[in-house]
């Protein structure tokens, strides 16, 4: 299994976030989830950090079989209109976007 990780690093002002964080949880999960070939996407939101650890506001986790699907996804004319779709809602956030692609190495 390939999980793609979005990290949203940064943060949102305390009075706009109930709505930014409803437009990611109740907009874009629901978008992401129509992505040819995903399997899962779960929306994190960040509640704990140790010292020092990067500003990480919320975390899109997207599962996918392989390499292959999360590509041909993230080609796909659907991730092209869910991209404009989050991009209208992320005024409310200061910060940069950074994507990690992992994999569970199986025993």
């Amino acid at each position: 299994m390939i999980l793609r990780s979005a990290l949203l690093l940064g943060s949102v002002a305390p009075d706009d976030q109930p709505a930014f964080d409803a437009y990611m949880r109740d907009v874009v999960v629901p978008e992401i989830g129509t992505y040819p070939g995903i399997r899962e996407v779960t929306l994190r939101k960040l509640v704990q950090a140790d010292d020092g650890a990067p500003p990480v506001y919320m975390q899109f986790d997207l599962l996918f079989d392989s390499l292959a699907d999360m590509d041909a996804a993230l080609a796909s004319p659907v991730r092209t209109a869910v991209r404009d779709r989050i991009k209208e809602g992320m005024a409310p956030f200061n910060g940069t976007v950074t994507h990690v692609v992992s994999e569970a190495i199986e025993g």
